[in-house]
């Protein structure tokens, strides 16, 4: 029976901290990556609990998660998210043409496992779409 219930209260706390962390803005997680950098992961925290009502724990592994990489922000209202015979590059393209380079770089860490950083140095390494551009001409031999 304990079983069984410590499971139910677990899953209620899942509930409680996905609907948290749908409450953070990506200004929000910006602040909090800004504190992280500073030094100031204590006022992270705090930015966390005042903005979601999560508990102490919750929040300091909320912080831990943005400092890692591991969080990824809700993506409604995403222009383009997957559609079928793309890639993780046409869909970044598609999500940075329209200037969403944050909600790019969210998808390349989910669907890849990159830090945030290495993703960001990925996105920002895309072209405009190259299937519109020219490519080489070849040169015939004389």
């Amino acid at each position: 029976m304990g079983l069984f219930s410590r499971r139910s209260s677990q899953d209620t706390d899942n509930v409680a901290l996905a609907a948290a962390r749908g409450r953070l803005s990506p200004d929000d997680v910006d602040q909090v990556r800004f504190l992280i950098t500073t030094k100031k992961a204590v006022h992270a925290v705090k930015l966390i609990r005042d903005r979601t009502g999560l508990d102490l724990k919750q929040s300091k592994e909320l912080v831990d998660d943005i400092r890692l990489g591991r969080y990824v922000p809700p993506t409604t209202g995403t222009p383009l998210v997957r559609r079928p015979g793309t890639n993780l590059a046409e869909r970044t393209r598609a999500l940075k043409a329209a200037g969403e380079l944050h909600q790019a770089t969210a998808l390349v860490v989910s669907e890849t496992g990159m830090t945030e950083a290495e993703a960001g140095l990925f996105v920002g390494a895309l072209r405009p779409d190259l299937q519109d551009q020219p490519g080489p001409r070849s040169q015939p031999l004389t």
